[in-house]
């Protein structure tokens, strides 16, 4: 059975897909993969099945100084991020 996170990551370098669509199993391709990801665009980070909104986080960069092509950089570790949970709004 293939979920909908596996799906699109599936799907990533197709013409269909975004090539900066990620799942992480492991800490260290989190590190690597997020950080690369971050310094691209804001993030949608989901933590849970299901939809409800809960454990789902809207992570920006509080700068804003993202990179224009996706691999140009990874943040930092002094870089200041802003989180805000999707099911309540709340950061």
């Amino acid at each position: 059975f293939m979920g909908a996170k596996d799906a699109l990551c599936k799907v990533a370098n197709l013409n269909i897909g975004l090539p900066d669509t990620l799942a992480y199993y492991t800490e260290a391709s989190f590190s690597e993969g997020f950080r690369k990801t971050m310094a691209f665009q804001p993030r949608v980070i989901k933590q849970n099945r299901g939809s409800s909104g809960e454990g789902i986080w809207i992570i920006k960069l509080k700068a804003g100084n993202y990179c224009s092509a996706y691999g140009e950089r990874s943040c930092t570790d002094d870089e200041v991020l802003d989180l805000m949970e999707a099911n309540d709004n709340h950061a």
